[in-house]
């Protein structure tokens, strides 16, 4: 009779008092591997960097691909392992991009389960969304977003990279050469109009006569920055002063001797 009473007691609550069953759940496996994560990083704190330059460096791998790779070039075969860390270095905004997704992520998480806690009705809404499933755990879809967003970060600033250089809207440089090179089979020495596409440890990627060439760095003589041709404002305004001085003193009229 008491099982009875319980089992008829549990069937007559309302609805309203449904508690979220995978939300919690979700909350404490989070909140346990977190722990268990800091606990190895601080017994090895070394890795910390380690993990941040692999990072680094994939996002540098896809950072230089994909740049290249708008070209028609295929990169891979000329680049070493340094030249990973370089790209995502000489183009921070890959790495900053980065950090704010997973900045934004946390805070999201944050939010979300804040208004778990005190909103009941959200919490029994999205309370499915946390329920894994045997087939694609959580983890796996965590781990697949992850690496959809690190190539979204690494390759966002590409096509706006390329076309500027495509259109010769990037900084132009003078280039001048220790060897000769014979792209049509005559000598040049100095490569004008160039733009960099990027740097690796032994490599110069430019942009020239709508042409990537490969240049050494041991054949780099000197790069020069062309400035723009822009007219110089303050030297045509002194132009029209001192013109307009000219002109006013040529209007005076000479003096006339006086007679006695």
């Amino acid at each position: 009779m008491d099982e009875l009473k319980q089992t008829t007691h549990q069937s007559d609550l309302p609805a309203e008092v449904t508690v979220p069953i995978y939300g919690p759940k979700m909350d404490q496996q989070s909140d346990a591997e977190l722990r268990t994560v800091s606990r190895f990083f601080l017994k090895h704190p070394s890795l910390v960097l380690t993990f941040g330059y692999l990072i680094a460096s994939v996002m540098g791998l896809i950072f230089t691909l994909s740049l290249l790779g708008e070209f028609g070039f295929y990169v891979l075969p000329y680049l070493e392992l340094t030249d990973f860390l370089l790209a995502a270095i000489a183009h921070p905004k890959t790495i900053l991009n980065l950090i704010i997704g997973t900045v934004s992520v946390i805070v999201v998480l944050w939010i979300d389960r804040q208004c778990r806690k005190k909103y009941l009705k959200y919490a029994l809404w999205i309370d499915n969304s946390y329920r894994s499933t045997p087939f694609i755990p959580n983890w796996v879809v965590g781990a697949f977003t992850f690496a959809f967003y690190l190539y979204f970060a690494s390759t966002s600033q590409v096509p706006k990279i390329a076309q500027a250089i495509k259109t010769h809207k990037a900084d132009q440089y003078q280039l001048s050469l220790i060897y000769p090179i014979q792209p049509g089979g005559k000598e040049i020495r100095q490569l004008n109009e160039v733009q960099i596409i990027t740097r690796t440890v032994s490599y110069l990627w430019i942009y020239h006569q709508d042409q990537v060439k490969l240049i050494p760095h041991a054949n780099v003589a000197a790069l020069i920055p062309v400035l723009s041709k822009e007219p110089d404002k303050s030297a045509e305004q002194k132009g029209d002063t001192s013109a307009t001085a000219d002109k006013t003193t040529a209007k005076e009229p000479a003096a006339v001797p006086v007679k006695s």
